[in-house]
């Protein structure tokens, strides 16, 4: 009986479009979800490696003018330690609000032990050793900085990658969609009784 295939047939069909939207609904969300994975990775590339390697940056102009100010000796260089002593803590609280890995947090707290030291040693060599120790703390953060953001990077490219591949899967969803709703309009055609036309006898 046509109808009764007819209704197994739609049936089939509407199970399957009930698949494809799911599928698509899935991908959305999967979506939205690579979306803010890349928002918060281009936001730790600023935010975590770009503002802190200022900060990595202003620190070493600020540990160079101190030693300089150490070589030269000169009493009424003290009032200009203490300036950059001040702006060093200032930079020193604005890296320690932003976002450390493990071999970061390290090095970190070595350089704020380094300068404390500085700060309460008082023999002039002690200081110049102390004040060159900090400066390779600075350059092993720096590095960290470098390998961070490579891997930021690598990370963004993936999650933009996975979009691509994502909206491609969206699109061939998309036309089996539509080749699924033609075949249910030629398959309701070919359901439709055929009217005959019924000759009439002339004679």
């Amino acid at each position: 009986m046509k109808w009764t295939y007819g209704i197994k047939q739609k049936a089939t069909a509407a199970g399957i479009l009930a698949a494809i939207m799911g599928l698509i609904v899935i991908n959305n969300i999967s979506e939205r979800k690579r979306f803010r994975q890349l928002e918060e990775s281009i936001s730790s590339i600023y935010q975590d490696r770009l503002l802190v390697e200022s900060y990595i940056f202003k620190l070493y102009n600020n540990l160079q003018k101190q030693n300089d100010c150490l070589l030269a000796e000169q009493p009424q260089l003290s009032e200009e330690l203490t300036e950059l002593k001040q702006e060093r803590e200032q930079l020193m609280l604005l890296y320690a609000q932003t976002y450390l890995t493990e071999e970061e947090e390290l090095h970190f707290n070595a350089l704020k032990e380094t300068l404390n030291d500085f700060d309460q040693g008082t023999a002039f060599e002690n200081k110049t050793a102390t004040n060159m120790e900090a400066i390779e703390h600075l350059n092993a953060l720096s590095n960290i900085q470098t390998d961070e953001g490579a891997s930021l990077w690598d990370k963004s490219e993936r999650i933009i990658s996975g979009s691509q591949i994502s909206s491609q899967f969206e699109m061939a969803i998309v036309i089996c969609l539509a080749v699924i709703i033609q075949a249910l309009i030629l398959s309701s055609k070919s359901l439709k009784p055929k009217t005959q036309i019924q000759k009439h006898n002339l004679n």
